[in-house]
């Protein structure tokens, strides 16, 4: 009778327990499924499962979850790329003195100046930065195969006749020089020593406008200059060249091309040593204004002190603080829309931002400055989350004059580091990071 009711109480004990075990299996595998969802490995959930009670692995879980949402830095979209966010923290002086602008040598030499075009037979004038040769041709195709080698087109020298008394050309194998002279004598000269003879050039008229022929006897190539600029001409006589004359006469003079090269020029301020350092873009936007012949007579201050002000911390809406205080946690800087907004009361200024780096090369092309947003020094942008949005914080705004195409170079004037060349790369790749950019026409 005992073992009959032990018996019974055995298998009614058993039956209460399945159904508590079932429910076991259930809570395990349902953590599991919580433990992969955390992005957990597959080996680990499982390690942690085989030593953990249930409970303390979904503990584990939440844990690792906190601690990577803690450790994983904070991201955005600009410009249709992700970049990691920093702390807003407003850059200014210390990391202006702490890096250098890559400033370069120019490396083609500096321009010429042609005066206005004659109607006759163009003859086209280049520059050969690596031998410091000038070349003249009438010919196109032979001027556009020098330009693709990496000769600098300067323009049109001066105007030629269709006839005349012949020029002739000369080439020195052993030098890699061109001589250009009327002389037959000379010419045949130069044929006895080992130079070239390579035929007519052009044609010189018995009188006209005098192309004068200058010597550098310390030159190995390119010994030899012709121009029809008397204000060139006596440049290089005073630069140690001796003047041999008139070589021969145009009917017309020449016109230069930007073609190749340009550089505007603009007046520098240092927003520093002005007082102004947070000044960038208004200092940029003066000196622009300023080459075109507008408030000529303002100082940097005094045109700060016009600046139109934000009210929300925005510098879409406006300058953030004062252009003459800097700290970190204020955003002081103005965007685009603002700036145009306040050049425009004093000249002819538009809103370009979104153009490519060719619309701002063709702007100095023609004669505008352009003010653009890149970083300090040109260092790599590094993003804030404002309180307005993303931005950067080592925002900086300088005012690009210049270009140099062979040597891939641009010209700016920069409110920190004053004005100079640098790799157009360099220049573009900041820039391509927001696209900011004010013309003034």
């Amino acid at each position: 009778m005992k073992k009959s009711v032990l018996l019974v109480c055995s298998i009614t004990l058993a039956a209460f327990a399945a159904p508590a075990f079932t429910q076991a299996e259930e809570t395990t595998e349902s953590t599991t499924i919580t433990t992969s969802s955390t992005a957990l490995e597959n080996e680990s959930a499982e390690s942690v499962l085989s030593t953990e009670t249930p409970a303390a692995a979904t503990q584990e879980s939440s844990a690792d979850q906190n601690t990577a949402a803690t450790t994983q830095p904070q991201t955005a979209v600009v410009n249709g790329e992700v970049v990691e966010l920093e702390p807003p923290h407003k850059e200014g002086q210390a990391e202006a003195n702490a890096t250098q602008a890559p400033k370069e040598e120019l490396i083609e030499g500096n321009a010429r100046s042609f005066r206005a075009a004659a109607a006759s037979v163009p003859m086209y004038r280049l520059y050969n930065p690596n031998s410091g040769e000038h070349f003249y041709t009438k010919t196109t195709s032979e001027r556009d195969h020098l330009r693709s080698v990496g000769w600098r087109y300067e323009g049109i020298g001066w105007q030629a006749p269709t006839g005349g008394n012949p020029v002739y050309r000369l080439y020195n194998p052993n030098a890699g020089d061109h001589h250009y002279t009327l002389n037959a004598g000379e010419r045949d000269h130069l044929k006895k020593v080992g130079w070239r003879y390579e035929g007519i050039s052009w044609y010189s008229p018995s009188s006209g406008t005098p192309l004068y022929r200058l010597y550098n006897p310390n030159a190995k190539a390119g010994a030899h200059h012709y121009t029809p600029i008397t204000s060139e001409r006596d440049q290089l006589k005073k630069a140690g060249w001796r003047y041999e004359g008139i070589a021969w006469y145009a009917v017309g003079s020449g016109q230069q091309s930007y073609e190749d090269y340009r550089l505007l020029g603009v007046k520098n301020y240092n927003q520093y040593a002005l007082g102004a350092p947070s000044g960038c873009e208004g200092a940029s936007l003066l000196q622009a204004l300023q080459y075109k012949g507008k408030i000529t007579n303002w100082s940097l201050r005094s045109f700060l002190n016009t600046i139109p002000k934000s009210s929300n911390g925005n510098p879409n809406s406006g300058f953030v603080g004062s252009p003459f205080v800097e700290n970190s946690y204020t955003y002081s800087a103005i965007y685009p829309a603002p700036l145009t907004t306040w050049g425009q009361k004093y000249g002819n200024v538009q809103n370009i931002s979104g153009s490519s780096m060719n619309t701002l090369i063709n702007e100095v092309k023609n004669g505008n400055p352009v003010v653009a947003w890149v970083t300090i020094n040109f260092q790599p942008i590094r993003w804030g989350n404002w309180s307005f949005g993303v931005a950067a914080n080592n925002n900086h705004a300088v005012t690009l004059d210049g270009f140099n195409k062979a040597g891939n170079q641009v010209h700016v004037s920069d409110p920190i580091s004053g004005s100079y060349w640098l790799n157009r790369t360099t220049f573009e790749n900041i820039y391509n990071a927001r696209k900011y950019a004010v013309v003034v026409r």
